[in-house]
């Protein structure tokens, strides 16, 4: 986060229209999640960011420039405040502080611990991890957080379970494990720890021991895609589809919302694969897909699409239309190199979401504070490849997400800081 609001990198986009209900807090009031720590006198006062900037942070994060800020609900209001309010030269300091440890303290007096158990390992979980650790040090309820970081179901089993013997207040997870995180669960909420859900939609079985879930709107996107291939393409196309990891959370949720409009079109899957949501992965499905001579008109992928792009560049082909909703700043450049080089690549991109766990910081305060919040929906939009080259910073590093509330200089540090 940069030390002026003003100077920070924006975007224009194009927007998805969200209905009321995905904006919507479905209740707040007296109950909640427990007893946990009383939050510090004054310590819910909403840092006051003027009116200009919680806007410009609303349309940077979710990628929607209509949305407004009396449309969020209170858990997003209080997470866009912070957003907006600049980082202190000595806040900025204890994120990097932090972010070289596995646990450390804010600073802040707080009586709060916040953990964060991630699902994976690679440069959106770091970003991810150091959004998240921006909001907890900008929050004076949190004195102390802990991380951890599990590549596999057992690990990240393994690293919740260490966290409640921790005894951390709030635990906020972002997995697409779905079912399998159901037993850690469980536990968290029989110890009392508000354990938040904050990304892929979870089944039924786990929302109902979840303290809390803010859910990603994987569909809208994906719906609007199909509507803007259909309407170049209509006589149909063909398409590849592409996820990480096998019966994972969130391709389940946002496959069925594209290919169901395309297959009612006339559309048709001629190849799919998986990637780990590795660069090794990527670049094997991307150099597998090129070489079947398939050549779909759209492909569609839950991570940065570059890799599938990159055999058609190198054969001087334009790639397939692509479409994302957790790309990179490395497409930007690519697409900006393939322009020059007389080649107009095409892409759909969501916004990529590293942000939204900041929403479990303020989350699980408002429950320890005897707050009710049912879960809710993230809002989001989508951009076109076009707008978002317009205003494409060179100097951001290429496996920055889309977006990063952080500077060039700082993503480059904190992308460089994984332990």
């Amino acid at each position: 986060m940069s030390k002026s609001f003003k100077g920070r990198h924006r975007l224009k986009f194009a927007t998805a229209t969200v209905t009321a209900a995905a904006l919507l807090l479905v209740g707040c009031g007296s109950g909640g999640d427990g007893s946990g720590s009383s939050p510090q006198e004054g310590s819910f006062t909403v840092p006051e960011a003027s009116a200009e900037a919680r806007q410009a942070a609303i349309a940077q994060g979710f990628l929607n420039k209509d949305l407004k800020y009396d449309d969020l609900n209170p858990v997003l209001q209080r997470t866009i405040n912070k957003v907006a309010t600049p980082l202190t030269d000595e806040q900025w300091s204890k994120v990097q502080e932090c972010m070289k440890a596995t646990s450390c303290q804010t600073g802040s007096g707080g009586d709060l611990t916040i953990g964060l158990a991630w699902d994976g390992i690679n440069p959106w979980r770091q970003t991810s991890r150091a959004e998240t650790t921006a909001a907890a040090i900008q929050s004076p309820e949190v004195g102390k957080i802990v991380y951890s970081l599990g590549e596999d179901v057992p690990k990240l089993l393994a690293n919740i379970n260490s966290m409640i013997a921790q005894k951390v207040d709030v635990l906020i997870i972002n997995t697409v494990f779905g079912a399998a995180v159901l037993p850690a669960v469980q536990a968290a909420k029989r110890a009392n720890v508000a354990i938040i859900q904050v990304g892929s939609p979870m089944p039924d079985q786990v929302v109902s021991q979840l303290s809390g879930q803010a859910s990603e709107d994987l569909c809208t996107p994906q719906e609007l895609t199909a509507d803007a291939l259909i309407k170049q393409h209509p006589n149909g196309g063909t398409y590849g589809l592409y996820t990480g990891i096998p019966g994972n959370n969130s391709a389940a949720t946002w496959q069925p919302c594209l290919t169901e409009k395309l297959d009612a079109a006339g559309w048709t899957k001629v190849i799919q694969g998986f990637t780990q949501w590795t660069e090794q992965g990527g670049a094997q499905q991307g150099n597998a897909l090129y070489a079947s001579g398939k050549n779909p008109d759209f492909v569609a992928y839950d991570y940065t699409v570059e890799d599938f792009a990159a055999p058609y560049l190198k054969a001087g082909k334009t790639p397939p239309l692509l479409g994302s909703d957790a790309e990179n700043y490395s497409l930007l450049t690519q697409a900006q190199e393939a322009k020059e080089d007389g080649i107009e690549m095409q892409a759909y991109i969501s916004t990529g979401r590293a942000w939204f766990p900041r929403v479990g910081v303020d989350y699980g305060i408002m429950l320890k504070a005897g707050e009710k919040i049912e879960p809710f929906m993230m809002p989001t939009g989508i951009a076109t490849l076009d707008e978002l080259l317009a205003d494409h910073d060179p100097a951001m590093p290429a496996n920055a997400p889309i977006p990063t509330f952080f500077t060039a200089e700082q993503e480059q540090w904190i992308l460089s800081a994984q332990n």
